[in-house]
C-alpha cells in the first residue's frame, strides 16, 4: 500500500543529520528522495565507518533514498541539475546562503526554471544578521542557544557540559524541516504556488525552551534580576561555573518531578497534575511541609530497594514513572517489540541490521521503510541516463571527476 506522500519526489542536497533525517523522514511517508552527495560522499559516510565509504551514522539517517553524486563545483553539475529541477516537487538542502548560489542551486535560480517548487532551507543561524553565513553544527547551535547552559552541566575542570549526546537541534530540525516540505506541497496543491521555507538550527533550538525564551515582565521578575546579576558578574570576569550558579534554587518541593537513585539502578518519578503529587505523597510518606532532611531520609530509603519494587508501588497508585534505561537495551526492550517498533534491513555492502521505525502509524496510507540506505552513487548512471546523457557521455563526466 502507498505512503502518503507516493508520487511525491524531492532532490535533496544534505550532509551530516538535521537535512538528511528530514529526508528520510519523506521517504518513510513514501515520498522518492534523490539525495545528491559529492563523488567522494559526504561527510557523515566516514564517520567511523567499518566499510568503504558506509558507516552506522550515515545509514541511520539516509534509508530509502536514492543517490547521485555531482561535483557541485563544476559547470557541468549545474546544468544536471537544472535539467532535474523539473521534474521534482521540492529542494531540501542544508548548504550556507553562500554555497547555494555559488553552485546555482539557490531558490530564485531554480524557481525560475520551476515557479511551483517547494525549495526547504536549512541553515545554522538563519539567512540575516552577522552569523548568516557562518558554518555550524548541533554543538555549537547547543551552546549559542542556552541549551547546554540550561541544563547546568559541568565537566570536571567546572567548563560547561553537551547537554546531550544526542543532537537535539539537528533531529529537531530535521522534523521541522520535513512538517515545513510538507506544508508547502499542501500550500502548493491549493494554490499552485512554489515558494522557500527558511528553517535554521538556532530557531529550532530557541523553540525547544519557549518558556525560557518567552519574555513576561510580570512572570519573569525574579529570572530578570538574575539575569542581570549574572552579566555583571561576567562583565568582572566571573568564571562560568559562579555564572551558572545564578539560577533559580531547587528547593524540596521537586519531590514529584526527579530522578532517584535506588539499589540497583534509578528511577524517574514525572508527577504533573494535584491529584498526582498528592499520591507521591502518600506513597513517599511525605507530608505537606517538606524539609532537605525529609528527602534525605527518602533517598536512603529508596537506595536500599529495587527500581522495579519502587516502581510498582508508583504505578498501583496512578503516578507516571519509569526506569532510567540505556538507550542500547531499548531495541530489545518488550515494549518496542510489542509494537514492532523495530524492523530488519539487508544493505548490499554490509549486510543484515535493525533499524527504528518511523514513529507515525497511519491506518489507511502506512509508513513504510523504502529500503537501505543507497550505495555512494548507486543510481548516478541511471538518472543520468534518464536525462538522455548518452554511454560514452557519462563516462566522459566521470574521467573528468563531474561525478
Amino acid at each position: 500500500m502507498a505512503g502518503p506522500l507516493s508520487g511525491i519526489r524531492v532532490l535533496e542536497f544534505s550532509q551530516v543529520i538535521a537535512a538528511p533525517f528530514a529526508g528520510q523522514v519523506l521517504t518513510d511517508l513514501g515520498a522518492e528522495v534523490l539525495k545528491v552527495e559529492p563523488p567522494e560522499g559526504e561527510s557523515w559516510r566516514l564517520q567511523a565507518s567499518f566499510a568503504e565509504k558506509e558507516s552506522k551514522a550515515y545509514q541511520c539517517l539516509n534509508r530509502g533514498k536514492r543517490c547521485l553524486t555531482l561535483h557541485m563545483s563544476r559547470p557541468e553539475s549545474r546544468e544536471i541539475v537544472h535539467r532535474l529541477i523539473p521534474d521534482f516537487d521540492a529542494v531540501l538542502i542544508n548548504y550556507r546562503p553562500d554555497a547555494a548560489a555559488r553552485f546555482g542551486i539557490d531558490y530564485p535560480t531554480l524557481s525560475k526554471i520551476k515557479p511551483d517548487l517547494v525549495y526547504v532551507d536549512l541553515t545554522a543561524f538563519g539567512r540575516h544578521g552577522q552569523w548568516a553565513d557562518r558554518p555550524g553544527y548541533d554543538g555549537a547551535v547547543q551552546a549559542v542557544s542556552g541549551l547546554m547552559a540550561a541544563e547546568g552541566k559541568t565537566r570536571e575542570d567546572e567548563s560547561p557540559g553537551t547537554i546531550s549526546f544526542t543532537a537535539i537541534a539537528d533531529y529537531g530540525s530535521g522534523c521541522v524541516l520535513a512538517d515545513a516540505l510538507i506544508s508547502g506541497l499542501y500550500h502548493r496543491e491549493r494554490t499552485g504556488e512554489g515558494q522557500m521555507i527558511e528553517c535554521s538550527l538556532l530557531a529550532t533550538a530557541l523553540n525547544l525552551q519557549p518558556e525560557v525564551v518567552m519574555e513576561h515582565p510580570v512572570a519573569d521578575s525574579e529570572r530578570n534580576l538574575r539575569r542581570a546579576t549574572r552579566r555583571k558578574r561576567a562583565s568582572e570576569g566571573a568564571p562560568y561555573s559562579e555564572l551558572l550558579s545564578i539560577r533559580a534554587p531547587h528547593d524540596p518541593s521537586d519531590f514529584h518531578h526527579r530522578v532517584y537513585l535506588t539499589a540497583d539502578g534509578a528511577i524517574v518519578v514525572a508527577a504533573e497534575t494535584a491529584d498526582e503529587i498528592a499520591s507521591v505523597r502518600k506513597v513517599f510518606a511525605l507530608g505537606e511541609s517538606i524539609s532537605q532532611q525529609d528527602i534525605g531520609r527518602l533517598e536512603a530509603e529508596l537506595e536500599l530497594r529495587t527500581a522495579d519494587s519502587v516502581l510498582q508501588c508508583l504505578f498501583d497508585a496512578g503516578i507516571p514513572a519509569s526506569p532510567v534505561n540505556l538507550t542500547e537495551e531499548m531495541s530489545i526492550h518488550p515494549q518496542v517489540r510489542d509494537n514492532g517498533w523495530m524492523f530488519d534491513l539487508n544493505h548490499p555492502a554490509t549486510g543484515a541490521q535493525r533499524a527504528i521505525r518511523n514513529p507515525l502509524c497511519f491506518s489507511a496510507s502506512p509508513a513504510e521503510p523504502a529500503g537501505p540506505s543507497p550505495m555512494l552513487g548507486q543510481d548516478t548512471t541511471l538518472v543520468l541516463s534518464r536525462l538522455g546523457y548518452s554511454a560514452s557521455e557519462i563516462d566522459a563526466l566521470r574521467a573528468q571527476g563531474v561525478i
